[in-house]
């Protein structure tokens, strides 16, 4: 092949994605990279991104000026504003809907109306970032919140892997930031610290990353690829086999053993630490425990059929467990499950996942029904 035929074959291919590219823009497509690394926290979302997340649905996301799944909101909270501030992990950002129906978007437009007859509104804004343990919840509470002036901040716990996310024993992740005990007092765990190899990482990653974003015929390569792959790895699974996926019969009984034991001393040590730091700021603290998906699923047969293959009397231990200590550190707690299993079983209707997947994250149906319940608690304390 003479050079003149590979010139050619090559500005075919450069003019062929060239097209490609300008096409994807004028049709506004994109899947870029939305979070990146960082030295703190282990990563955030990029300030800016929007784009395409397509996994266990279709939506377009956009992150705003802070880093956060939300709307930007103004610094100084306005005149007859009733403000809270969500923390969270994925089942919170929600990225599987579109950010109106998140729950609490939900909640503020519901509680809006509730505080309407006395001449107030709610702004509900939203802090959580997908991934995310209860120690670096703790820090975007430190280093995010506290300039918006919450009156109230709600910790969504998500009882399906927050425990594990809490334990460098039991995950290990190797860019999550963790903390110990040592005297009674949390203390950054310095297997977690930050060295040279995570410096040079980051900054490899910004560089890749940056490219890809600005490249939309790899994003949609990749996103293809995807889709392929995760068709190809789930197209024959069971529904028991979408429940089971993940779940460690440990978290649904007594600790038995020294690391989990530690792990749910260091999740209360880190809740009772929040809760402090939120009185110390004159506002309240909520502890909502949000559902996972073996534990509202609306058929009883199979849930208790999974709670005898994980060899435990029910599937809500960890939401009871929370809810007693939260009772004896004074924390207001509200858990979701029993109501949420409720409706799942009365409805016929699943409020996790789509079509025929049932795990994953919450549906739309299970945000509005959490942000109906979520709202009625919060008329009752704040809507007279």
């Amino acid at each position: 092949m003479n050079r003149a035929i590979l010139f050619t074959l090559f500005f075919s291919l450069l003019l062929a994605i060239g097209v490609a590219e300008v096409a994807l823009r004028i049709a506004n497509i994109s899947y870029p990279e939305f979070n990146r690394l960082d030295s703190r926290l282990g990563w955030t979302p990029r300030p800016g991104v929007e784009g395409i997340y397509a996994f266990e649905g279709r939506t377009y996301l956009r992150i705003n000026s802070q880093g956060f799944r939300d709307v930007d909101h103004e610094v100084a909270k306005p005149e007859g504003v009733l403000r809270v501030a969500v923390l969270g992990d994925s089942f919170t950002e929600a990225r599987e809907v579109p950010l109106p129906d998140t729950y609490w978007k939900v909640m503020e437009r519901e509680f809006s109306a509730c505080l309407a007859a006395s001449e107030r509104r709610a702004e509900v804004l939203g802090f959580a970032v997908n991934g995310y343990g209860t120690a670096q919840q703790l820090m975007v509470l430190e280093d995010s919140v506290w300039r918006y002036e919450p009156d109230l901040v709600v910790l969504a716990f998500f009882t399906g892997n927050d425990l594990w996310n809490n334990s460098f024993d039991l995950e290990g992740h190797s860019d999550r930031p963790y903390m110990v005990l040592r005297d009674s007092e949390l203390v950054p765990d310095p297997r977690s610290t930050k060295g040279l190899h995570f410096t040079v990482k980051r900054v490899w990653s910004d560089i890749k990353h940056g490219l890809f974003n600005t490249l939309r015929t790899a994003q949609l390569g990749r996103q293809a690829y995807k889709r392929v792959r995760t068709w190809a790895e789930h197209r024959d699974t069971t529904v028991l086999e979408q429940l089971l996926a993940g779940l460690n019969g440990a978290l649904y009984r007594e600790p038995q053993d020294e690391v989990w034991h530690d792990a749910w001393e260091i999740t209360e040590a880190m809740i009772g630490a929040m809760r402090d730091t939120v009185s110390d700021h004159g506002a309240d603290f909520w502890l909502v425990t949000l559902s996972n998906p073996v534990q509202v699923h609306p058929n009883r047969a199979l849930r208790a059929r999974i709670a005898a293959e994980l060899g435990v009397a029910d599937l809500v231990y960890p939401d009871r467990h929370l809810s007693s200590f939260a009772k004896a550190e004074g924390i207001s707690v509200v858990t979701l499950v029993d109501p949420l299993r409720a409706y799942a079983e009365v409805h016929n209707t699943g409020l996790h996942g789509s079509g025929d997947f049932a795990g994953g994250h919450w549906n739309s149906q299970g945000h509005k029904v959490t942000g109906d319940l979520l709202t009625r608690r919060l008329c009752a304390a704040y809507g007279s």
